[in-house]
């Protein structure tokens, strides 16, 4: 009996990972996914534990040279910078190849590791003499990288509300009160958590004004979400886009530099666990997006008699590979501290992160006026 199950087991991972005898898309964007949390965890451990005993040249170039620099911290700065670059490039050179073939999305893995292999170990041997200049462009990235997560949890946002909506007309009215409880429990968390700023962070005056300026966004956005009757809005989407503004204003005034203290510590988990969450569903979208087209096309196929039946269209995953690439950059950001662990202080990260807050809450109010202004598109 447990070698029919084991069997059965096998079966179901082979269907995972196969579809007409090769990797969907879905389990490929979980593959390139892995590889993201992998050499991320390798970045860590090189920058705490391997990289500060680094003694060749490469390593050398803008670390051993300045003087009153925090050498072994500047070593692993050097590390997480190197996988990082080598990441983005490998994930852009994937996205430049899917515009030939859908191909280089879902196979030809053993060549895309070695190109990995190759660009990141190539570039430890690489000296990095404008490490300043890529910590500033990495922080423009990584800002839009915070950008597209609200993109992400508002896709979510509207598919969640969409399949607790259906349910409670088809089955059940039981789904409303579920999906209303749910929006209860983000208000309650995100009430809890602005009293919770305003009382430990208030060490001096911008703290505060972003603090309310935060405030004033998300009654504004769902005030007009919720007069919002010829709109797909849904009030589930303006509480997560509401927690996520929260989330941003907590990184922001966290890192400012009038604090006390700072608990990096507690803000790599914090922004590690929201990014894995936006790049799942990242992720889960795409790999849907493939199952759709595939669906369309075969209802089109028997509605339609066709004597050359044409080759189903393959979704592109250029966002896909782009979002994972601006990942890679802010994942050095996070490990990093914002190009700060080697003793320079800035308050990059407080103004990247309430930039963010401010694009991501217009992108969402737009969202909800242009049907109002272009009735005549679908949006």
């Amino acid at each position: 009996m447990a070698v029919f199950e084991t069997a059965s087991c096998a079966c179901c991972l082979g269907k995972c990972f196969c579809t007409d005898g090769k990797m969907s898309t879905k389990c490929a964007n979980i593959v390139y996914l892995f590889i993201l949390v992998l050499m991320t965890l390798i970045s860590f451990v090189l920058q705490t534990y391997g990289a500060p005993e680094f003694n060749f040249y490469s390593f050398n170039v803008g670390c051993g040279d300045i003087p009153g620099i925090d050498v072994a911290a500047c070593k692993g700065e050097n590390a997480v910078y190197r996988i990082s670059i080598g990441m983005a490039i490998w994930f852009v050179i994937i996205a430049c190849a899917n515009l030939c073939s859908h191909r280089f999305h879902t196979s030809l893995w053993g060549i895309k590791i070695i190109v990995l292999v190759t660009l990141v170990t190539g570039f430890f041997f690489i000296p990095i003499a404008g490490q300043y200049d890529y910590v500033e462009v990495a922080r423009v990235i990584s800002a839009i990288f915070l950008v597209s997560q609200i993109v992400a949890f508002i896709d979510a946002a509207y598919h969640w509300n969409a399949y607790f909506v259906d349910k409670a007309y088809q089955e059940d009215r039981r789904w409303t009160t579920a999906i209303l409880a749910i929006c209860f429990v983000f208000v309650a968390a995100i009430v809890v958590s602005i009293a919770m700023l305003y009382v430990n962070y208030s060490y001096c005056t911008r703290q505060v004004v972003f603090i309310t300026v935060t405030v004033v966004l998300i009654l504004a956005s769902t005030l007009l979400q919720l007069n919002s009757h010829d709109t797909d809005s849904s009030l589930l989407t303006s509480c997560i886009v509401g927690a996520y503004s929260v989330y941003l204003v907590w990184s922001a005034v966290s890192s400012d530099e009038c604090n006390p203290g700072v608990s990096t510590d507690e803000q790599l988990a914090v922004a590690s666990v929201v990014s894995a969450c936006s790049l799942a569903w990242t992720c889960y979208s795409a790999g849907m997006r493939e199952k759709f087209s595939s669906l369309l096309n075969d209802s089109e196929e028997e509605s339609e008699e066709s004597e050359e039946p044409e080759e189903p269209e393959e979704p592109s995953m250029i966002w896909f590979h782009m979002v994972m690439a601006t990942g890679s950059v802010y994942m050095s950001m996070l490990l990093t501290n914002w190009g700060t662990v080697s003793g320079h202080k800035s308050d990059a990260q407080m103004w990247v992160s309430i930039a963010s807050q401010w694009i991501s809450m217009s992108l969402y109010v737009w969202t909800l006026l242009a049907p109002r202004f272009c009735p005549s598109r679908e949006f």
